[in-house]
């Protein structure tokens, strides 16, 4: 049985920490006007928006919000565009698939079949899939098409799982859900420019997927706990699967994504490009966290 809830100060103090650990100054950092337009351009000349259809462009500009710290260190203009758009198409799935899977169940037969998909923006989603192989080289585009179908399959799976009784036995379960759909490496594989052989960073994956998946459920974990009180998130759903309170699995999850954090920084410390892409990602990637206010709240903690 699950304890009281983790109060704001108790989770304030924990993110602190987890900052401090990984070395990750706190930071809010303004988005580029200029790479905002060309991410508009984009859309425009793709059909994404039009002068009868706008709804896909505040998802741009979160989209952008996420990928810009993140990539700002790779000089290919149309990988940070590209990422900017497909960000912005998840972060509106990840919402619309929480409250109705309908578009998401029918995403992969419609998408084989060469249909369009019901909901507009879940459908700019299954279009910006055509477009990986112009940004990254085959076999890195090939595991991202994967990772976002594994994305919309992972969010159906979500919904059918609910209130669903959990093993003592599958404790590794959690974590399977979380790979599933949290689409971490289509984030891990475009940390590293294209022209970067993929034997130079491919062992890392797996350790910057965790700190993806993981960071993200400490970096959610305020505005889920506090502001929302949700309980399908996955602290909860390891709490639930363990027999843990939530104190104590927020705490491990911390543990784990620093652990995380500091294997990639081993396995990548012989590739000096490799190893400083990553540097500049894993801080990008906490900066887009405190960047998206109106998602994640974090300006209402005392982070320094």
């Amino acid at each position: 049985m699950l304890t009281s809830r983790m109060t704001k100060e108790e989770i304030s103090s924990a993110l602190q920490s987890f900052l401090s650990r990984c070395s990750i100054p706190y930071q809010k950092l303004p988005i580029d006007p200029l790479l905002l337009e060309l991410c508009y351009k984009e859309a425009t000349d793709k059909g994404y928006l039009t002068e009868d259809s706008q709804e896909f462009k505040p998802f741009i500009s979160q989209g952008l919000i996420l990928s810009g710290p993140c990539y700002d260190h790779i000089e290919h203009t149309s990988v940070k565009v590209w990422m900017a758009l497909v960000s912005g198409a998840l972060i509106y799935g990840d919402d619309k698939f929480d409250k109705d899977t309908a578009s998401a169940a029918m995403f992969c037969e419609r998408l084989l079949r060469g249909q369009p998909q019901e909901d507009r923006i879940i459908d700019i989603l299954a279009r910006l899939l055509t477009d990986v192989p112009r940004c990254f080289p085959a076999f890195t585009a090939n595991l991202m098409v994967v990772s976002i179908l594994n994305f919309v399959n992972g969010s159906i799976l979500e919904d059918k799982a609910r209130g669903m009784k959990f093993n003592a036995a599958a404790d590794n379960y959690p974590m399977f859900t979380r790979i599933m759909s949290g689409a971490s490496e289509i984030y891990a594989l475009a940390v590293f420019p294209p022209e970067l052989p993929v034997e130079s960073f491919i062992q890392a994956l797996p350790s910057i997927m965790a700190f993806i998946l993981d960071g993200n459920d400490v970096l959610s974990f305020y505005k889920e706990e506090i502001l929302y009180g949700e309980s399908g998130n996955y602290i909860s759903t390891l709490a639930n699967s363990r027999g843990w309170d939530k104190r104590r699995a927020f705490h491990s999850v911390i543990d784990e994504t620093v652990k995380a954090h500091e294997k990639a920084l081993r396995i990548l410390d012989s590739d000096k490009a490799a190893l400083e892409a990553y540097k500049r990602f894993a801080a990008g990637y906490v900066y887009f966290h405190t960047g998206l206010d109106v998602r994640y709240h974090l300006n209402d903690l005392t982070l320094v």
